[in-house]
């Protein structure tokens, strides 16, 4: 990881407590997966994955959940919207795209709670800019119809065949009419069998595990599984 400097190019509000930041930052590199870290003038440095694919440099996209004033997030986009430019220390993880196996045949699972969504974005770009051929599904999970964003690139992607997106919501209501439920559902229900295949998760530490439990049952390998979650959250061990 290096330290950069990089220009606030924009800090646009999705909903109540999403926002979309857009950097740019020279003679930089990562790969789709990885994170970066914002750098406070109070020593701080706060990790964010980065929601833009590799191809789309010098410009760099996060989304970040401020859930109230009191929070570090809170501090983070106050910095950007008062500052012209912002330090960096990147790129972080290896949740990363080079995981994939280039003969991997099976379902391609890109798995995302609420923000989350970021890191499964950049994989997900960076797959289709490549010409990926396999199946894959990206799952993206919130609780409320009013907790989504980005819903205009959620409709209005275009993809191969190959590529598709599930957003399902917890909590049904009358402005929703998509899927609803838990997300580890809508996977199994879409695929009885995943022995063979990869999955990427991002998102709490209890959703992460809650997730990886749910699908070890349909067989899925834990070997096979990368989340960042598991580098400061190892699993806890089964009795």
């Amino acid at each position: 990881m290096k330290d950069v400097n990089a220009k606030v190019i924009r800090v646009e509000s999705l909903n109540s407590t999403v926002y979309k930041v857009d950097l740019q930052v020279n003679d930089s590199q990562f790969i789709a997966g990885q994170y970066l870290m914002i750098a406070l003038p109070t020593g701080e440095k706060v990790p964010y994955s980065i929601g833009s694919a590799p191809h789309e440099l010098p410009t760099l996209s996060l989304y970040i959940l401020v859930a109230d004033q009191e929070s570090l997030a809170f501090k983070v986009i106050e910095h950007l919207k008062n500052n012209a430019s912002v330090d960096l220390v990147l790129p972080g993880g290896d949740a990363h795209i080079e995981k994939v196996p280039a003969d991997l045949d099976a379902p391609l699972l890109l798995i995302a709670g609420g923000t989350g969504f970021a890191q499964m974005k950049s994989l997900f770009d960076d797959l289709v800019h490549k010409g990926y051929q396999g199946p894959v599904h990206f799952y993206w999970g919130l609780r409320t119809a009013a907790d989504t964003f980005v819903m205009d690139w959620i409709n209005s992607h275009q993809s191969p065949e190959n590529f598709h997106i599930h957003v399902v919501v917890n909590e049904k209501s009358d402005d929703w009419d998509g899927r609803t439920g838990w997300l580890y559902e809508a996977i199994i229900e879409d695929h009885l069998a995943l022995q063979n295949s990869h999955a990427f998760i991002s998102g709490s530490v209890p959703m992460v595990y809650g997730t990886l439990d749910q699908l070890e049952a349909k067989g899925i390998q834990e070997a096979n599984c990368h989340s960042d979650v598991f580098a400061y959250a190892p699993r806890p061990k089964k009795d």
